[in-house]
C-alpha cells in the first residue's frame, strides 16, 4: 500500500469534507500519525492530550499580550493536530471505540469553552470594558454555533441521501444504546458508564431538535438531490470548524484578535444567510421523491 492509499484509508468519509481539512490539516496530521504510528499511543490518549493543549491555549488567550497570543495560537494548532490525529490513528490501527468518540467530543467542548473564556478575560482586560467585551464574546460564540450547526445539518442531510436515506442521528443513538447496555451487563467501570449515560442524553436531545431527519422518508428524489447539491455542499463546507480555527490562529499570530469577532459576526454570518437563501432556491427546484415526470 503506497502513502496516498494509506492517507485515504486514514480519512473519514470525504463527502462534504471541509477543504482546509482535506487539503491541508489532515495531510499534516497524517504525516504526524505516520511518525507516531509505531509507538503504543492510543486514540483516547491523543484526545486527552488535545484537550490539555486546548486548555493551555485558553489560558494564554486570557493573558492578552502579543506573546500570549502567539503561544495561544501555537497550542491551539497543536490541539487541532491531535484532534485530527486521534481519528486517523483509530482508523489505521482499527482500534477506535464509541467511548473514544465520546471522549473526542468532550475534548472539543472543553477546549472551545476554555478558549472562549480566555478570549473573554483577555478582551475585558485590554479594552477596559468588561460588560461589552463579554457580550461581544457571547454573541460571537452563538454565531459560531449557528454557523457550525448549519453546516453540520446540511452535510448530514446530504450524506443521508448519499447513503440511501439512513438516518445518521437515529443510527448513532441505537448503536450507543446497545453499547451502553452491553457495558452495563459486563460490569464496566462507573466512569465509562457515566460517560455513556451523559452522551446518550445528549444524543436524545440532538434527535429531538433534528427529528425532521429521523425515520422520515426522503423528501427529494435521490439522484436529482445529489446532482443539484453537489456544488452547494462544497460551498457550505467553507464555513465549517476548520475555517474558524484557522482564522483564530492566524489573527492571534498577528495580534488582531478583535478582527476575529467582526469577521464571524458580519462576514461569515452574511455568507451563512446567503447560503440559506441559495439552498432554499435549490430545494424548491429539486424533484420531490416519488415524482416520475
Amino acid at each position: 500500500m503506497n502513502i496516498v492509499q494509506e492517507y485515504r484509508q486514514s480519512l473519514k468519509l470525504t463527502d462534504a469534507e471541509e477543504p482546509l481539512d482535506l487539503y491541508f490539516y489532515r495531510i499534516v496530521s497524517f504525516l504526524f500519525v505516520k511518525l507516531i504510528y509505531p509507538l503504543p499511543i492510543t486514540p483516547n490518549q491523543l484526545s486527552v492530550a488535545a484537550m490539555v493543549m486546548g486548555i493551555i491555549s485558553g489560558v494564554y488567550f486570557a493573558g492578552a499580550t502579543p506573546v500570549d497570543y502567539t503561544w495561544a495560537a501555537i497550542f491551539y494548532a497543536i490541539y487541532y493536530l491531535f484532534d485530527l490525529s486521534d481519528g486517523q490513528v483509530a482508523r489505521l490501527k482499527k482500534n477506535g471505540t464509541r467511548l473514544g468518540r465520546i471522549i473526542d467530543g468532550i475534548a472539543d467542548y472543553v477546549t472551545h469553552g476554555a478558549i472562549y473564556i480566555g478570549l473573554g478575560i483577555g478582551l475585558a482586560k485590554t479594552s477596559g470594558e468588561p460588560l461589552e467585551s463579554w457580550l461581544l464574546v457571547l454573541i460571537t460564540l452563538f454565531s459560531l454555533l449557528f454557523q457550525v450547526v448549519l453546516f453540520d445539518y446540511y452535510r448530514n442531510r446530504y450524506l443521508q441521501y448519499v447513503y440511501s436515506g439512513v438516518s445518521l442521528y437515529g443510527e448513532d443513538l441505537q448503536a450507543f444504546k446497545d453499547e451502553y447496555y452491553n457495558l452495563k451487563q459486563r460490569g464496566g467501570s462507573s466512569v465509562s458508564l457515566f460517560i455513556y449515560y451523559v452522551y446518550l442524553k445528549y444524543l436524545r436531545l440532538q434527535q429531538f431538535f433534528t427529528k425532521d431527519n429521523v425515520e422520515i422518508p426522503p423528501s427529494f428524489d435521490k439522484d436529482d438531490f445529489l446532482r443539484k447539491n453537489k456544488t452547494i455542499i462544497r460551498l457550505w463546507s467553507f464555513m465549517g470548524s476548520s475555517l474558524h480555527i484557522t482564522l483564530l490562529i492566524v489573527l492571534a499570530l498577528v495580534n488582531r484578535i478583535q478582527l476575529y469577532f467582526y469577521l464571524l459576526l458580519f462576514v461569515i454570518n452574511a455568507y451563512a444567510l446567503l447560503m440559506l437563501f441559495v439552498q432554499y432556491i435549490i430545494d424548491r427546484q429539486t424533484k420531490p421523491a416519488g415524482e416520475t415526470v
